[in-house]
């Protein structure tokens, strides 16, 4: 869970100790057209064909990467960034599926009239 203008990671451990650095890896979300939030691939990142909304709010741990871990770090949250999010990397068949919840602070939340 996440709240409206905070930075979360989504993560996942592949359970392999190499690095997978090199790989493509590749976040996305059913729902969206385009559906593509991140993709990585050989140490580089590529925003071509990125869904807009994420532009400039997403990276990739490369630290993570050579550990074995996948971790995304999307920044200043939105109500729009809910949903469920698909990891697929190039060396393993399956995919990871991560819902992420976005709510308000007391702050942010407004009475009604």
């Amino acid at each position: 869970m996440a709240l409206v203008g905070d930075d979360v990671t989504l993560s996942y451990d592949t359970k392999r100790l190499t690095d997978i650095s090199e790989e493509t890896v590749e976040w996305s979300r059913a729902d969206l057209n385009p559906d593509l939030v991140h993709l990585h691939e050989d140490h580089r990142t590529f925003y071509e064909d990125h869904n807009p909304a994420y532009k400039g709010r997403t990276v990739l741990s490369e630290e993570d990467l050579e550990r074995g871990v996948i971790s995304l770090r999307l920044s200043r949250v939105r109500l729009a960034d809910e949903g469920n999010y698909t990891c697929l990397f190039s060396s393993v068949h399956n995919q990871y599926t991560v819902q992420l919840l976005v709510g308000m602070s007391e702050a942010g939340v407004f009475p009604s009239k």
